[in-house]
């Protein structure tokens, strides 16, 4: 029997020219609305360079360093600063004798319990969604007698033990709240004690008798919680999106403001089901720092994700890595010291598809200027060389606006750096510039190529790349003098001459789009690529001061942009408006065409979250249809179909129930009753036929747009298979398959 055979679609140029059923043009591509919602749980983050450990709840954080355990209530992203209060075993007595305490603490980590040994007490913490329950466990004393622990407390929120409980209020804010305790012995019996303010210090005594009937251990157990005003926990802002090609999984990162003062890295991870479903929720940095301009990429050959951002308290940037396929996460690194607390410092993560090194490229401004720095590291944080790009035009006027950075598709491959920087020291006009950054074949040092400007214009800001190898599309927002509108400018990127170099000229992207309206606003433009097709993203004014996102799919060859589609909507919730956007495009095999846009949704009386927009850059329309032409029953042979009938991918079409010599033919779709031949029809268009020996076709589909929507028929025939069509139509015993036509998307 005969094996696979392949065909490769410009082999079939001449059924391409004749066909006439390519269909009318199709629906817009499929969107799925992305929601990754707010913390729900419990997260225990790792211990930072100063040995504390933060554990984050729904409403509060738990520091729990040598100082005590620091409860800090989270009022709301609208609250000025943080409001934390420090609780620490100061003092036990025993019928009125102090008993010796450890002068400092060490905590022992058990799941969701953290324990310190003070000799005869133990002070722990266990940690629970709604609050941390703070409890002590006393072991039988030598001595009998009434048994009192004092927990000093620090913080700027006075103590009102006016019952029950104590509560710490923060005024137009909210309060903590300090239960009353429950001591419990080892039988089980239970009595309930008071906790008093003594001197701003809790108290909680344990009266004689109790002690005096009780099984031991005995435990005392507190619990605290936070009320607060304002139901809106965090406000989520800057979402940035990098989909890990080999598991196909997405990773969303933002920063979550929950307070003035306290910022967190958050990151959402999504499977690669269509659409993403969401896996579970981590925190890359959650201590009470000012963490801010988180950045995210890949790492495919360890199925790493690199997450990285500003820390405006520590005056430096931090990054680690974070498992693709888990929860696991690298260890914390810092990097770029000293740098300052200016908002404007941002980074961009140089991705690559083949080995274990990504270039790390950090915007640094501050009082002194500004500059652009390149951090080659691997994976596993380790630095193998550094570099500044530009050189800059007005460095000390700290003019520089962050930008991007490419892909690199080996270590031989080469990043693309691309940012917004002013003219001269007066900032006359702006400059969207780019260097190609060589890694040396993963080694130290790096090289770059000499600086391009891509365009000088009156406004450009929210420059962005896509790609790797030689086919790269830069997009950045620029104020177009004729409109008197914003508009998204572009520029493939290629090589010429063995550099990278712009394709052609600059375009004016909104004005070549489809359904666009010219004369509308168009901000924070983002790019991503799939391997085959770019589709780029941004923010559009609806008339009303209103921005709502919108997505463009592309080809690129050369110099020339082809659109495929334009002005897709992301989303249309009435009232309500967006900031930030960022999309990026799976390059997972079997998946290429896969994007993901997300982007900070939010109305007059509500704070921000994350929002996005799963996007299929396919063409829509029928995948495939099978019609029912067959014949031969019960011999007759199926047919079907596995991978998808898209632009740069591959898709087989295969036989079963194959007993004679299989043929498979293929054509434009023409249905046709075979006369004398008992009900079987041809599905093909028998002039303009070809037909393959062979019971499996593999079909090579180039990025080539001129093939969307193209129909093509399949049917299959089996040589000398009886129960067909007899052999007094054509001389041999035959059967038919059904035909499956597929049209390319």
């Amino acid at each position: 029997m005969a094996g696979m055979s392949r065909i490769a679609f410009p082999s079939l140029s001449a059924l391409v020219a004749c066909a006439a059923s390519l269909s009318s043009q199709a629906p817009p591509s499929p969107v799925a609305p992305i929601a990754p919602g707010p913390f729900l749980g419990v997260f225990l983050g790792d211990a930072d360079a100063d040995g504390q450990t933060w554990v984050r709840g729904e409403r509060y954080k738990l520091g729990l360093s040598a100082q005590g355990a620091t409860f800090q209530p989270l009022f709301g992203p609208k609250a000025s600063r943080d409001f934390p209060l420090t609780f620490g075993l100061a003092g036990c007595s025993i019928a009125g004798k102090d008993v010796a305490l450890a002068a400092t603490r060490s905590w022992r980590r058990t799941d969701d319990r953290f324990t310190s040994e003070h000799g005869g007490v133990q002070e722990c913490w266990t940690v629970r969604p709604e609050g941390a329950q703070q409890w002590f466990v006393l072991a039988q004393p030598t001595t009998p007698g009434a048994v009192t622990l004092r927990i000093d407390v620090a913080g700027d929120l006075a103590a009102d033990g006016d019952g029950p409980g104590v509560r710490f209020a923060a005024p137009g804010l909210g309060e903590v709240r300090y239960s009353d305790a429950v001591a419990i012995d080892a039988a089980g019996r239970r009595l309930e004690l008071p906790v008093d303010v003594v001197d701003g210090d809790l108290v909680i005594q344990v009266p004689t008798a109790f002690v005096a009937g009780a099984q031991w251990p005995v435990v005392v157990d507190p619990l605290l919680t936070t009320f607060a005003f304002d139901t809106t926990v965090g406000d989520f802002q800057d979402a940035k999106v990098a989909c890990e090609p080999t598991t196909g999984n997405w990773l969303v990162v933002a920063e979550e403001h929950l307070s003035a003062t306290d910022v967190d890295v958050v990151m959402w991870r999504y499977s690669n089901a269509v659409p993403p479903v969401l896996l579970d929720t981590v925190y890359a940095e959650n201590s009470t720092a000012l963490t801010r301009n988180p950045g995210v990429g890949f790492v495919a050959q360890t199925q790493n994700f690199i997450v990285a951002w500003h820390n405006a308290t520590a005056n430096n940037f931090q990054l680690r890595s974070r498992q693709a396929g888990s929860t696991t996460m690298g260890t914390l690194l810092g990097t770029s010291a000293g740098i300052g607390a200016d908002p404007d410092n941002r980074c961009a993560i140089g991705s690559t598809l083949a080995g274990d090194r990504f270039l790390l490229v950090l915007f640094r401004k501050n009082s002194t200027g500004t500059d652009i720095f390149a951090n080659l590291r691997s994976s596993a944080g380790t630095s193998f060389g550094t570099m500044f790009v530009g050189p800059l035009f007005a460095p000390s006027q700290g003019t520089m606006v962050p930008g991007d950075v490419s892909t690199a598709a080996s270590l031989t491959d080469k990043w693309v750096v691309v940012w917004r920087e002013c003219s001269n020291a007066t900032c006359g006009s702006q400059l969207v510039r780019m260097q190609a950054i060589v890694s040396n074949g993963g080694g130290s040092p790096l090289t770059g190529e000499a600086t391009v400007t891509l365009e000088t214009a009156s406004v450009a800001d929210h420059v962005s790349i896509a790609g790797h190898g030689g086919n790269l599309l830069a997009t950045w927002r620029a104020f177009d003098a004729a409109t008197l509108s914003n508009d998204i400018h572009g520029v493939p990127i290629g090589i010429s001459g063995g550099l990278y170099a712009p394709q052609g000229p600059v375009q004016n992207l909104s004005a070549q789009e489809p359904n666009v309206n010219n004369t509308r606003d168009q901000f924070a433009p983002s790019v991503g690529y799939d391997g085959t097709r770019f589709v780029y993203g941004y923010l559009e004014d609806d008339g009303t001061d209103l921005l709502f996102p919108h997505a463009a799919t592309v080809f690129v060859s050369g110099p020339a942009i082809t659109w495929h589609e334009g002005h897709l909507p992301l989303s249309t919730v009435p009232g309500f408006s967006h900031q930030s956007f960022d999309l990026a495009a799976s390059t997972r095999q079997l998946a290429e065409g896969h994007h993901l846009a997300v982007f900070q949704q939010h109305s007059p009386t509500f704070t921000g979250d994350v929002r996005g927009a799963y996007i299929d850059a396919r063409k829509p329309g029928v995948l495939f249809a099978v019609n029912q032409t067959g014949c031969g029953a019960p011999s007759e042979p199926s047919i079907g179909l596995t991978g998808t009938p898209a632009l740069g991918r591959t898709f087989t079409i295969g036989l079963g129930n194959v007993t004679g010599f299989p043929f498979l033919l293929v054509g434009p779709e023409n249905f046709s009753l075979l006369p004398g031949c008992g009900g079987c029809s041809a599905g093909i268009d028998l002039s303009q036929m070809q037909a393959f020996g062979s019971a499996s076709l593999s079909v090579d589909v180039p990025p080539a747009p001129s093939l969307l929507q193209f129909r093509l028929a399949f049917q299959g025939l089996t040589m000398l298979q009886t129960g067909g069509c007899p052999a007094s139509f054509v001389g041999f015993d035959f059967a038919l398959s059904d035909t499956l036509t597929v049209q390319i998307l």
